[in-house]
C-alpha cells in the first residue's frame, strides 16, 4: 500500500516537472498587482519584445534584455504578463535568465504558452548585482 502510494505521489511529481519545462521558458505566478521588485530597474535595463503565434490559441513573446547602466547582474527574472482590453492581468509567468544580460547584443529570452490577450508586458522582476573588488576606492 505505501509502495504504491509512493510511486503515484512520484508520478505526479514528474508529471508536473515536465509539464512546468514543457511550458517554455517561464513558469506561471500569481503576483498580485505588484510588476517588480526591484523598483528602478529602467535605470539599468532596456527590454525589447514581440509576440508571435505559437498555436490557434497561444502565443509566443520572444525577446531580448539590454544592460544599459553601470552595474554588472547576475540571475535575473523577468515578469511577463497577458492582459485584457482593461489593462488587467490574465496570466504571468517568470522567465529566468540565469546569466545576467550584456550591454551590446542582450540576453534572449522567451515565454511560451501565454493566452491570446489584448496586451502584453515584460518588466524586470529581480536581479542579483555582481560587486567586484574593483568597484571600491
Amino acid at each position: 500500500m505505501l509502495g504504491a502510494v509512493r510511486r503515484v505521489f512520484s508520478a505526479g511529481l514528474l508529471v508536473t516537472i515536465l509539464g512546468g519545462c514543457a511550458a517554455g521558458g517561464g513558469y506561471k505566478v500569481s503576483v498580485g498587482d505588484r510588476t517588480t521588485m526591484m523598483y528602478g530597474w529602467e535605470r539599468h535595463f532596456a527590454i525589447e519584445w514581440t509576440v508571435d503565434p505559437e498555436t490557434p490559441q497561444t502565443r509566443v513573446l520572444r525577446g531580448r534584455v539590454y544592460l544599459v547602466g553601470p552595474i554588472g547582474v547576475d540571475r535575473m527574472r523577468l515578469l511577463v504578463q497577458a492582459s485584457d482590453a482593461a489593462g488587467q492581468p490574465v496570466t504571468q509567468q517568470l522567465v529566468w535568465i540565469p546569466v545576467g544580460p550584456s550591454g551590446g547584443s542582450g540576453t534572449y529570452f522567451e515565454a511560451r504558452g501565454l493566452p491570446v490577450a489584448d496586451q502584453y508586458r515584460v518588466t524586470v522582476w529581480d536581479y542579483t548585482v555582481i560587486e567586484s573588488i574593483g568597484n571600491f576606492p
